[in-house]
């Protein structure tokens, strides 16, 4: 008789597997992320070498930042005005917990399956986005207005300016020619879909983001400066003459901007943001410290608009600051806003030998920032999986080229 070996399959391995489909699943499923993020960090509690695990997250300072900004925001409770909504309101950073998993368990070839199966996700969600939009299918999320299959705008600009610069960033770095073409061409689709959607915050991150790719990629600044420049150039005033939705988001910004300048008008998108940045700012600076401790509502901003600013009545309706950074200031000072800033920080500090992974961080982290000038990115669950997603993976390139 035949004897067979048959690789025995460990609870590390069915996690890097499990690992390649909540990549694919991220753009698509809310669902889907909820699951998975449970099922990988009960199967990496019972996985391999866990104390060697544990021990690499205690020297992982991206890690212990993440964790030491989830335990300020739970300290801060204790000053906190309503502690129940507080606490509801860090519940969601339960996502997060995926990062623990990524970065101390996946190996080394599944972090590039990873990457392209959240590629393959996108390119599912951008084929129903244009479905949509050219009015081909009804969906239960989004119209021609706002093509957004799964997700708010807002956070799928976001997404789709990453997938966007992560392919222009592949298009460098790949020297085969059929590649280069076919990564340009999904690239040029993406940022086509970009600006068919109506989230400045995309628009905004894009547009600031594509000369770090410049940067990274071309060695001469000058030549890198100038060709990202006329590139955006020509890809914004396609857009404005094209995509309506590009037009008439872009027209709103500039009388907005006019209304607030000469008749201190705080109303519509951006104005409301302004105005909202402005009265937290002062708040802040009356708890600067500490913070006023973490509270889903917005009580306190809604309180000070009616008392002290009238003329910004037309922001009390906004469920949230629409700025991370702001949001962190008010809700937990100068300490919890230097927590979530070092975050982003120690991400860059990491050692990452491979030029490709250290360029896509440094684009990844650039793309986050931005946006979270004008959305709440670190609060909302697509971008909380995103940011868990590659930050693990970063970290786990990272530990896999220090462990060789």
């Amino acid at each position: 008789m035949t004897n067979i070996n048959i690789k025995k399959v460990s609870i590390d391995d069915y996690i890097n597997y499990i690992f390649v489909l909540y990549a694919f699943l991220l753009p698509i499923s809310r669902g889907g992320i909820s699951i998975l993020t449970a099922l990988l960090f009960v199967l990496w509690l019972f996985s391999n070498d866990f104390s060697k695990k544990i021990e690499f997250i205690k020297s992982n300072s991206v890690i212990l930042y993440f964790l030491a900004f989830v335990g300020f925001s739970l300290l801060s409770l204790f000053w906190s005005d309503d502690a129940g909504s507080g606490l509801a309101y860090i519940r969601k950073y339960w996502y997060f917990l995926a990062i623990l998993v990524i970065a101390t368990t996946v190996q080394k070839k599944f972090i590039e399956y990873a990457i392209s199966a959240f590629l393959a996700g996108m390119l599912i969600s951008e084929a129903l986005s244009y479905s949509i939009f050219f009015e081909l299918i009804e969906w239960k999320h989004g119209s021609p207005s706002d093509p957004t299959p799964f997700m708010n705008h807002l956070q799928y600009s976001m997404l789709l300016t990453f997938t966007s610069l992560l392919l222009l960033n592949r298009f460098f770095h790949e020297e085969r020619l059929k590649w280069k073409i076919f990564y340009f061409l999904y690239f040029l689709t993406v940022t086509s879909n970009l600006f068919l959607n109506g989230g400045r915050t995309g628009h905004l991150a894009f547009a600031v983001t594509i000369f770090v790719v410049g940067f990274l990629n071309i060695k001469n600044k000058f030549l890198a400066f100038f060709s990202m420049l006329l590139l955006s150039a020509s890809i914004f005033y396609t857009a404005y003459h094209v995509s309506p939705v590009f037009k008439n988001r872009f027209d709103a910004s500039v009388t907005e901007t006019q209304n607030i300048t000469q008749d201190g008008s705080f109303c519509g998108s951006f104005g409301s943001r302004l105005g909202m940045w402005i009265v937290g700012s002062e708040i802040f600076l009356d708890n600067p410290i500490i913070g006023t401790g973490v509270v889903k509502n917005m009580d306190d901003m809604v309180n000070r608009i009616k008392e002290s600013h009238p003329d910004k009545i037309c922001v009390i309706h906004l469920p949230s600051y629409h700025n991370f950074y702001v949001q962190s200031a008010v809700h937990l000072g100068i300490i919890g806003l230097f927590l979530y800033l070092m975050i982003f920080y120690s991400i860059l500090k990491l050692e990452i030998r491979d030029k490709y992974y250290f360029r896509t961080m440094i684009i990844f982290v650039s793309v986050y920032s931005v946006s979270s000038l004008v959305e709440t990115m670190f609060h909302e669950q697509f971008s909380m999986a995103l940011l868990t997603l590659f930050t693990g993976l970063f970290i786990a390139q990272h530990r896999i080229e220090n462990e060789a």
